[in-house]
C-alpha cells in the first residue's frame, strides 16, 4: 500500500487524496492552518454568531452542543459558556453498550453546572438497525452514527435553538472530502452524505413507521427552513487539536480516563462512551487496513508529538487489535452466535490485505 509520507494513513482510506510529494490532504490541511488561516478573524466570526444568537434566543438556551462524554464536547461546552458568554444546551444520544467510564464522565461534567438532555432512541429498533448494517455493510452502530446527526437536529426544533455547534470536520481534519474546510456550516445533505456514508436513513421506512423511527429521521425540510438553523463546526472557529481539549477536560470538567490504554490503541482517554467503538475500529482495520492507532499516531505527528518513525512503531505493535474482552457482549447484543459473528468479518475482511491464520484475520501488508 502507499502511505502518506508525513503520518501513516494509507491510500486505502475513502476519499483521502496524496499531493506531489506523497501528503495526504489531513496533513497538508495541517501545514495550511499554520500559514493560510487567520484564527483571529475566524475568532472574531464566531463572537459575533455568539452576540446574534444570545439575542435572537433571549431567554432560551443559546446554543446546542452534542456531548457524549467525552473531552471535545466537554471542551467546547466549556469555551462556551466560560470564554464566550454563551448557554449550551448539551445534548446526549444514549449509545448501545455505554462505558462506565463514560458515565461517570458525564455525571462529573454535570457537577461542574451545565444544562443536559439525554436521549434514549428505542434500543430495540436501535439495535436491529446496527445488526442489519453489521451484516451488510460491516458498520456495527450505524444506528447510533444515524442519531448523532438526526437527534441533534430534532433537538434543534424541538427546542427552537437554531445555532448547533459540533466538535470537529472529520471528513477536512482526518483525510477526506474538502468542500467544507472553509465553510463554518453544512446542510442536510452534507449530514447525509458526509456523515452517514450517504445512507438515508429514510431506507428504513421499509421496516418501520414513522413514528417508530422519530429519532432516526431528520426534520422536515419546512421545519428546517421554519427554525433557519445554524449548524456549525468548531473546528473551523479554533485549531482542532484533540489533546488540548483532554488536558482541558481533565483539569476543569472532571474527566477520567480507562485504568488502561484502549484496545486498538495506545491512549486511554479517547472513545469512551461504548464499548461497542472497539469493534468499529477493528472492522475499520479488516477492510481498510488501518485502525484507531493510525488515526491517533496522524494526529499526534500533526500537532507535533509523535516523529513518522515513532508512530510506525505504535502502529506495528498496536493497530488493529482483536477486541477480545468484549466479543461475549457483542453477541449478547446482536443476540447472535460465534459462528455467525466470524461469518460476518469473513464477509467484510478485505482478502487483498488480510489472510486468515488459525481462525484470525492477519495482514498480509506490512506499514511503512
Amino acid at each position: 500500500m502507499t502511505y502518506c509520507t508525513k503520518c501513516l494513513m494509507p491510500e486505502t482510506r475513502p476519499r483521502i487524496i496524496y499531493n506531489e510529494e506523497g501528503v495526504c490532504n489531513a496533513c497538508a490541511w495541517a501545514e495550511e492552518k499554520k500559514t493560510a488561516v487567520d484564527w483571529n478573524v475566524r475568532w472574531k466570526e464566531i463572537e459575533d454568531l455568539c452576540d446574534k444568537f444570545r439575542r435572537r434566543n433571549s431567554n432560551k438556551f443559546d446554543v446546542i452542543v452534542p456531548y457524549s462524554g467525552g473531552k471535545n464536547g466537554a471542551y467546547i461546552a466549556y469555551m462556551l459558556k466560560e470564554k464566550l458568554g454563551m448557554r449550551p444546551l448539551c445534548v446526549t444520544v444514549r449509545p448501545p453498550l455505554e462505558d462506565p467510564v463514560g458515565i461517570k464522565n458525564i455525571e462529573n461534567f454535570l457537577n461542574c453546572g451545565y444544562d443536559h438532555v439525554q436521549i434514549t432512541p428505542n434500543p430495540v429498533i436501535g439495535m436491529e438497525i446496527d445488526k442489519e448494517s453489521f451484516i451488510s455493510d460491516g458498520r456495527p452502530m450505524h444506528s447510533h452514527m444515524i442519531c448523532i446527526q438526526t437527534v441533534i437536529f430534532k433537538a434543534a426544533v424541538l427546542f427552537g435553538i437554531p445555532f448547533v455547534m459540533f466538535a470537529e470536520e472529520g471528513e477536512t481534519e482526518y483525510g477526506g472530502v474538502t468542500k467544507l474546510k472553509n465553510r463554518p456550516t453544512y446542510d442536510l445533505e452534507d449530514s447525509i452524505n458526509l456523515y452517514l456514508s450517504g445512507v438515508d436513513p429514510r431506507k428504513y421506512l421499509k421496516w418501520y413507521s414513522e413514528k417508530e423511527l422519530y429519532w432516526w429521521l431528520h426534520p422536515t425540510k419546512e421545519e428546517l427552513m421554519k427554525l433557519d438553523p445554524y449548524i456549525a463546526h468548531w473546528s473551523y472557529f479554533e485549531d482542532f487539536v484533540n489533546y488540548k481539549h483532554y488536558l482541558l477536560a481533565k483539569e476543569k470538567l472532571g474527566l477520567l480516563e480507562r485504568l488502561e490504554r484502549s484496545i486498538g490503541t495506545y491512549d486511554n482517554f479517547s472513545a469512551t462512551d461504548t464499548t461497542i467503538i472497539f469493534l468499529y475500529f477493528y472492522l475499520m482495520y479488516l477492510k481498510f487496513g488501518f485502525g484507531r492507532t493510525t488515526s491517533e499516531v496522524g494526529c499526534d505527528i500533526r500537532r507535533g508529538a509523535l516523529t513518522r518513525k515513532q508512530g510506525l512503531e505504535l502502529v506495528k505493535k498496536f493497530d488493529g487489535e482483536y477486541p477480545e474482552a468484549y466479543i461475549s457482549q457483542y453477541l449478547d447484543y446482536y443476540k447472535m452466535t460465534k459462528e455467525e459473528f466470524d461469518a460476518v468479518l469473513d464477509k467484510h475482511a478485505n482478502k487483498d490485505l488480510f489472510k486468515k491464520v488459525n481462525g484470525r484475520w492477519v495482514p498480509t501488508f506490512t506499514p511503512h
